[in-house]
Parts: C-alpha cells; structure tokens; sequence
C-alpha cells in the first residue's frame, strides 16, 4: 500500500513538472554590461628610457596579500617596487598593479587588461616580457601563465601555488623559475613541487630553487636578492613575437 501511495505521488509530481515546461524554452542570451576596469598601479621606467627609442624589457610584478586594497602606496613597501624605492635601478619597465581586494586573488583578466594599456602606451618588447610574483601574487602568476601563456617568456612564482592540470597551456618556449622556502608554513613547499614536477613532465624549461631555513615572510626578498635570478630573466627571450 505504502508503495502504491509513494507511485501515485511520483507520478504526480512528473505531472507537475510536465506541465509546467509546455512552451518552456531556452535560449542564448549575450550580456551587455561592460566590466569597469579600475585597477591601479605603479609604473617604472629605467634611467635613459626618455632619451632613447628602443623598445625595453617589461616585468610584471604581482604583489602578495598585504599590499592589496584601494591605496596604491601600499605597493611600493615590498617586493620589486620597494628595491626600486630604496633606490635599486633596473634596465627594464616595470608594472606592478594592484589587486583591488584585500581578500580575493587576482582578477587576471582585468590585469591583462591593463597591461595591454601598457603595451600600448610604452615601447615593450613583446618577446621580453616576464612574470613575477610573490604569494597571493605567485598564484596570479601561475594563473596568469596557464590563461595568457602567448605574453610571457619568462615566469617566477615565488612561494604561491596554482592548478597544475592546466600547465599543459603554458607556453612551451617559457622559463619558469620557482622559489620556495623550506620552512614555508602558510604555502606549503609541496604546492611548488608538484607544479614543477608538473612542468617537467611536460618537458617545459623549469627550475625550482628550495631556500632551506627559509620561512613565508623572508622567501621574498631571498628570491628578489639573489643577483643570478635577474641575470638569468635577463637572458630569456621568446623565440618569435607573440601574436
């Protein structure tokens, strides 16, 4: 009885659902809200780039969750753009934007975005530009490398992490460098092992550094001090122009 009553219900409630789809449809709807792209950032240019007509270097620089928010000055207190600030010149541009959320990681389409605007407005040398962050900026890194992988020669995620089943976009002619130190214990050093395994794997040009005695807060400026790092990103180069 009990299961006759369960088999009239169900049969009900199909009925139902018959019912309610007769003239039902589903069709395809393109959104026309446009995105605002909002994103702050610094902008360094090498000493003689006024006087000169070549196109230079660009590094992309992704800072780590401290920095991020609305006030731009927060940038300039680690990493890449605080070397620069305590005086350090290099021979090539430098973009650091900001992420806009405290919390969130990188909205790397709007980074894209951006530095698009600053391909553009600067002379870039489209087969040298490279990828560095730090962090909450070494997983926009990683993202950045697996979703834009035509842009970037060279990619140095320090201490962050990413989904390595979708290393196999990378560009096949991109370096990656990967720095972690050994007694990291908010990113794991086993996130950066098994993307570099990963890249291995797959027969990329990888290389991992493991900074022994080397917490979270001290791999940055490990990394950003080692001078054979910016003489190696130096070297690297895009075998044609990006298209």
């Amino acid at each position: 009885m009990f299961r006759k009553i369960l088999s009239v219900v169900a049969i009900a409630a199909l009925g139902c659902f018959g019912a309610g789809t007769v003239g039902a449809d589903q069709v395809p709807v393109t959104a026309s809200q446009h995105i605002q792209n909002d994103l702050k950032y610094l902008m360094y240019t090498p000493e003689g780039y006024e006087d000169s007509t070549e196109a230079y270097p660009l590094v992309v620089w992704l800072h780590g969750g401290d920095q991020g928010g609305t006030d731009i000055e927060k940038v300039r207190t680690s990493g890449v753009p605080k070397l620069i600030e305590d005086g350090k010149q290099f021979p090539f541009l430098v973009f650091s934007p900001q992420n806009p959320s405290e919390e969130l990681l990188y909205p790397i389409e709007k980074v894209d975005a951006a530095l698009e605007e600053v391909i553009a407005n600067y002379r870039v040398d489209p087969s040298r530009i490279y990828l560095m962050g730090f962090s909450r900026g070494g997983f926009g890194a990683w993202a950045m490398a697996e979703q834009f992988p035509h842009r970037f020669a060279a990619v140095v995620p320090i201490a962050g992490g990413g989904n390595r089943h979708y290393l196999n976009r990378t560009n096949e002619n991109a370096a990656f460098w990967i720095f972690h130190g050994a007694n990291d214990d908010v990113i794991p050093l086993s996130d950066s092992v098994v993307l570099y395994e990963r890249l291995k794997s797959l027969e990329r040009d990888a290389r991992i550094s493991v900074l022994e005695g080397v917490d979270h807060s001290d791999v940055e400026w490990a990394a950003l001090n080692d001078a054979e790092l910016w003489d190696w990103l130096l070297k690297q180069k895009l075998a044609a122009t990006p298209q």
